[in-house]
């Protein structure tokens, strides 16, 4: 085929629905799978995650604080 015939060749909705029913399982997934790059934060999303690790960690201090009263009464 030449270019011009590939870029003329369409795939129905069907067709394609049809080539994906007859996969096998980890061949459907390999053929589904999208490698998504990992995204460079700015300032304030850094700042805005590091706030929640920190509101966590505080939380499970407040937690575990309470945990430890309430089996010593």
């Amino acid at each position: 085929m030449t270019k011009k015939e590939e870029s003329q060749v369409l795939i129905s909705s069907a067709d394609q629905k049809l080539v994906l029913s007859s996969l096998e399982h980890d061949q459907l997934v390999k053929a589904k799978k999208h490698l998504i790059p990992r995204r460079h934060l700015k300032g304030p999303e850094l700042l805005v995650l590091w706030s929640l690790r920190i509101y966590l960690l505080f939380m499970m201090a407040v937690v575990v604080y309470q945990v430890w009263i309430a089996a010593a009464h």
